[in-house]
C-alpha cells in the first residue's frame, strides 16, 4: 500500500474571497483558473534572461539556449553536493509561486488551478525494486525524501505536492493534476516533455525502457525486464497517482477536480500510432475512473488531451461516441488554443481580427471551424451532446502581433487578447448551458497559462527571489504569458469589475470585439514611411476605434531589415554578409541541419527574437501549446 508523507502546511480553510463568491453566484460551476507551470516541470523558455548573468543550476538561462528538467537536473548535480543540488530544488518548489502570489490569485478570483508535474514526483523505489535509484531518498534528515530516480531525475516525491495542495484548498481553488512529462518522453523536442528526445524509439510510445531514451539518454533500468516506458506510466498512474488521489480526499476533500493524464502528447510527430494514443489516453483513462471508485469518479475527472498526428481530435471524438461512450460524465476534453503563432490572421491586410477572437468556434458563427483540431470534436457533436471541455491553456500572447515591435508585446495587445478570449469562453459556457448532465454547460471553464513567468528569478538557495514575475519585464518578449503581470497591469480585470455576466455580456461585445491588431508589419512600407510610427487599432470602451502606437517609447524607433529583423542602420552592412553567408549555407551538410531542430523547436510557447518574422504562419499549429 502506497504511503504518502502527511502535509507540512496547517489545513484553514479561509472564507470565499469577494470575487470568488461573486463568480460562485454570477457564473456557477464555471471554473476560472490558471496553470501553475514552471514549478514542477521547468520550461526553458520561461526562465530567459536578455543579458547576464547566466546560470542553468540557478534558472537563468539565455535566450534560445535549450534546458529542460533532465538537463537542469543534471547541472545541478554537477555543480556541486548533493545536498545544494536539493537545496535548489527546494527552493524552487517551495517559493516559485508564493503565498502573497497565492493570495493575489484568489483576490483576482480563481477558483481553480492547472499544475503541471511530472511522473519522477510519484516514481518510488517499490515500484521497481530492480532499477537502481542513482541515490535513492535516505528518509533521513531535511531532503530525506529526496532521491534521484533510475533515469537521472531529482524528485522531491510528493510531500512539496501535497503541501502546495493545501495552500491551494486553503485559499478555495480546486486542482486539476496535469501530468506534463511522462516516463520515456512522449513529445520531441520539447522542454514540457522533462527531456529533449527524437521522435523514434526507444521513447514512451515504443522500445523497451531499458535501452534508456532516443536522443542518447542512458538510465539505470533492469536489462533482464522488457518492460516499456508506457508500462512504468500505467503503474506510477495506477498504484501511486490514483492512491494520492485518494490520500490527498481523505486530508482535504473535493480538493481534486481532474487528474489529466498527459500533455500535447507526440505533438508535432508521427511515431506513435493512434492505437498508442489512444490506449495511453482514453484506454488509461478508463481504468483510472474504475479505480477511483464510484464515489470519487462521480466528481473527479479524467482529464484527455491531444496532438498527435495520428489519433485526431474526429478519431478521438469518435472513440467518445462509440468504445468509450459509458464515460460521457467522466472524460474532460482539454483544448489548447493559442494565438501565440497562428489564427485569426488577414494576412492580406496584415491585421488579426477581435471578432473572431471572440467567436472562435462559437456554434453558428463564421469563424465556427477557426481552430481546427477544436472543431473536429464540435463536427462529430460530442460537445453539443453533453461531452464536458474546457480550456486548459491559453495566453494573450500574440506573435504576429508583437512582430511589429521587435517580438515585445504592448498594453493594448495583451488587454485586447484577453478580453477578446475570456469572452469567447464565457460564451462557450452560455452557449452549451443545459447540454451536459443536471442542467449544467458543457462547457466548464478556462485556464490562463501561465501563473508567472521565471525571467527574474534566482533559485539559488542563498536567494530564492523574486516571488513574482511582475518586476522589470517591459524587455522581457513573453511577459504577456505571465497572469500575475497582467493583473498587476491592470490588463486582466476580474470579472465584476468588467460588469461581465449572463445578462450583461452581450452589451460588450462590441467594445470587447471590434477592431483588429496590425500584425507582421511589412518592414519595407516602415522603411518607406519612417517618419510614421505603426499603429495598432484597438477598441475604447465606447466601442470606437481609434490607434495606438505599437512602439515602446522606453526602447524607441528599432526599424528593422525585412524579414531579419534587423536595426536598418546595419542593414547595408549585413546585405554584403548575407550573400556570403547564403554561399556557406547552401554547403553546410544535410546532418548539421538536421542537428539544428531541436533548437528550432525548443522554444515553442516563448518565441525567439526573430521567430515571428522568419516563420509561416501557415505553418504553425493553431490550438496547440
Amino acid at each position: 500500500m502506497a504511503i504518502f508523507p502527511e502535509p507540512m502546511v496547517p489545513k484553514f480553510k479561509r472564507p470565499f474571497t469577494k470575487e470568488q463568491a461573486w463568480q460562485g453566484l454570477t457564473w456557477p460551476n464555471y471554473y476560472n483558473g490558471v496553470g501553475l507551470g514552471g514549478l514542477f516541470v521547468i520550461e526553458d523558455w520561461m526562465f530567459y534572461k536578455s543579458s547576464p548573468p547566466y546560470s542553468v543550476p540557478n534558472l537563468q538561462l539565455k535566450t534560445n539556449s535549450n534546458t529542460d528538467q533532465l538537463a537542469w537536473s543534471e547541472a545541478l548535480l554537477q555543480e556541486g553536493s548533493l545536498e545544494k543540488a536539493y537545496a535548489t530544488l527546494d527552493c524552487h518548489l517551495r517559493n516559485f509561486y508564493s503565498d502573497r502570489a497565492l493570495d493575489e490569485l484568489a483576490e483576482f478570483g480563481i477558483n481553480a488551478v492547472r499544475i503541471a508535474v511530472g511522473y519522477w514526483a510519484f516514481d518510488d523505489p517499490e515500484l521497481y525494486p530492480g532499477d537502481p535509484w542513482i541515490h535513492p531518498p535516505s528518509n533521513m534528515g531535511e531532503f530525506g525524501n529526496y532521491g534521484v530516480n533510475p533515469d537521472g531525475f531529482i524528485t522531491p516525491g510528493t510531500g512539496l505536492l501535497t503541501d502546495l495542495v493545501v495552500k491551494l484548498w486553503n485559499r478555495n481553488m480546486k486542482v486539476v493534476l496535469d501530468m506534463h512529462a511522462l516516463p520515456g518522453c512522449s513529445t520531441p523536442h520539447q522542454s514540457y516533455a522533462g527531456m529533449d528526445c527524437e521522435d523514434k524509439a526507444p521513447n514512451f510510445w515504443a522500445g523497451a525502457a531499458a535501452d534508456g531514451v532516443s536522443g542518447g539518454h542512458r538510465v539505470q533500468r533492469d536489462s533482464s525486464d522488457p518492460k516499456t516506458w508506457a508500462q512504468i506510466y500505467g503503474r506510477i498512474t495506477l498504484e501511486r497517482v490514483v492512491p494520492w488521489i485518494k490520500f490527498i480526499e481523505e486530508e482535504m476533500p473535493g480538493a481534486i477536480l481532474g487528474y489529466e493524464l498527459l500533455n500535447e502528447p507526440d505533438l508535432n510527430a508521427g511515431d506513435a500510432s493512434a492505437d498508442e494514443v489512444r490506449d495511453a489516453s482514453v484506454g488509461l483513462g478508463a481504468l483510472v475512473t474504475s479505480c477511483l471508485g464510484p464515489e470519487l469518479a462521480s466528481y473527479i475527472f479524467v482529464g484527455v488531451s491531444y496532438a498527435s498526428q495520428n489519433y485526431k481530435t474526429t478519431d478521438m471524438a469518435q472513440d467518445y461516441n462509440g468504445l468509450y461512450g459509458e464515460y460521457k460524465d467522466h472524460f474532460y476534453t482539454d483544448i489548447h488554443h493559442y494565438y501565440a503563432w497562428a489564427g485569426c490572421l488577414d494576412e492580406g491586410s496584415k491585421t488579426f481580427s477581435l471578432q473572431c477572437s471572440c467567436e472562435s468556434n462559437t456554434l453558428g458563427s463564421q469563424h465556427e471551424n477557426e481552430d481546427g483540431d477544436w472543431a473536429g470534436f464540435m463536427k462529430v457533436g460530442v460537445f453539443q451532446a453533453g461531452w464536458r471541455f474546457y480550456v486548459g491553456e491559453w495566453s494573450a500572447h500574440n506573435g504576429p502581433a508583437t512582430a511589429c515591435q521587435n517580438n515585445l508585446p504592448t498594453i493594448d495587445q495583451a488587454r485586447a487578447l484577453w478580453r477578446s478570449q475570456k469572452f469567447n469562453y464565457l460564451t462557450q459556457y452560455m452557449q452549451y448551458s443545459s447540454r451536459a448532465p443536471n442542467g449544467l454547460s458543457s462547457f466548464v471553464g478556462d485556464f490562463y497559462w501561465n501563473g508567472r513567468m521565471g525571467y527574474n528569478w534566482n533559485a539559488d538557495p542563498a536567494v530564492c527571489a523574486p516571488d513574482t514575475s511582475t518586476e522589470h519585464y517591459a524587455d522581457y518578449s513573453s511577459w504577456d504569458w505571465s497572469l500575475l503581470r497582467l493583473i498587476e497591469l491592470g490588463i486582466a480585470q476580474p470579472l465584476s469589475q468588467l460588469d461581465w455576466t449572463p445578462s450583461t455580456l452581450a452589451d460588450h461585445k462590441a467594445s470587447t470585439c471590434s477592431g483588429d491588431l496590425q500584425v507582421h508589419c511589412d518592414q519595407r512600407e516602415m522603411l518607406a514611411v519612417r517618419s510614421t510610427e505603426p499603429q495598432i487599432f484597438v477598441s475604447t470602451a465606447g466601442g470606437e476605434t481609434e490607434a495606438s502606437s505599437v512602439l515602446s517609447s522606453d526602447f524607441g524607433h528599432k526599424l528593422r531589415m525585412p524579414l531579419l529583423g534587423i536595426p536598418s542602420r546595419f542593414a547595408t552592412a549585413v546585405a554584403a554578409s548575407l550573400m556570403v553567408l547564403l554561399v556557406v549555407v547552401l554547403f553546410v551538410p544535410i546532418a548539421r541541419r538536421q542537428d539544428l531542430a531541436p533548437e528550432a523547436n525548443a522554444t515553442r510557447r516563448g518565441v525567439s527574437e526573430e521567430q515571428h518574422l522568419l516563420d509561416d504562419p501557415q505553418d504553425k499549429i493553431l490550438a496547440t501549446e
